[in-house]
């Protein structure tokens, strides 16, 4: 009785909600773009880019040495501080866990 009593207010809830909702729904359905059409924007984006980095790094007469050290350097500047903060969490957790 309680459990028909309870599924009754939940679907009366779901319906009253999706009622109120359904404009709100039609009105950015139809003056937003379609999803794809952004997803498609993106890529074609990203695509413009990966074109245009041969063609940048060319004018600025980088070497391949130069490039690999700017590389080496982003790489450790980016992973170097979380290695370092995993060392330390590692050495906490087991000054907790030390009897």
């Amino acid at each position: 009785m309680i459990n028909a009593i309870l599924t009754g207010i939940i679907k009366l809830i779901v319906g009253l909600v999706s009622l109120i909702l359904t404009p709100i729904d039609n009105l950015i359905l139809s003056t937003l773009p379609d999803l794809s059409n952004a997803l498609t924007g993106v890529g074609n984006f990203l695509n413009l880019i990966s074109t245009s980095i041969g063609w940048v790094i060319s004018a600025l007469g980088l070497s391949n040495e130069t490039l690999s050290l700017i590389v080496l350097y982003f790489t450790f500047k980016l992973t170097a501080p979380m290695f370092f903060y995993m060392i330390k969490l590692a050495i906490s957790w087991y000054d907790k866990l030390k009897p």
